[in-house]
């Protein structure tokens, strides 16, 4: 999971596409470093997250 309490990694600093699934629904992945740095930010995004990991 996006540790938002870190820097972000290289690979975290080349990644310029987000990935979406056949669903139609923005990958894990992508969802997770958005969230992160959001939450950063925004006191509801970092809720989202806290919630997030409840459900995990």
């Amino acid at each position: 999971m996006f540790d938002s309490g870190s820097h972000p990694t290289t690979d975290q600093l080349n990644s310029t596409s987000l990935k979406w699934g056949n669903d139609g629904e923005l990958s894990e992945l992508d969802l997770q470093r958005i969230l992160g740095l959001l939450s950063q930010v925004d006191p509801v995004a970092e809720a989202l997250m806290e919630g997030r990991s409840e459900a995990a």
